[in-house]
């Protein structure tokens, strides 16, 4: 018994090492605010240039992401597009 196999060219073939984005990374552009990280009862946004204060906001660090407790969130979520970057 013989087998004889033949190599077809895939034109959406993606080469090794080239990077093409996903469904998931142009909605994760579209999104307001990006979460982090997350660490028991607070969480650390990437708010993109959108200014926050308030009782829920812990801290703002310098390269302008903010620790915001879980409540804050919450609140948030309502005004804004919030999706996990991790």
């Amino acid at each position: 018994m013989k087998a004889t196999s033949y190599l077809i060219p895939k034109p959406d073939f993606i080469p090794v090492g080239k990077y093409t984005p996903t469904d998931l990374d142009d909605q994760k552009q579209k999104a307001d605010m990006l979460i982090t990280s997350c660490d028991g009862g607070s969480f650390t946004i990437n708010t993109n240039g959108i200014e926050l204060s308030g009782r829920g906001v812990k801290h703002r660090y310098d390269n302008g992401y903010y620790e915001v407790t879980e409540g804050m969130l919450n609140k948030l979520r309502a005004k804004y597009n919030i999706m996990t970057d991790f």
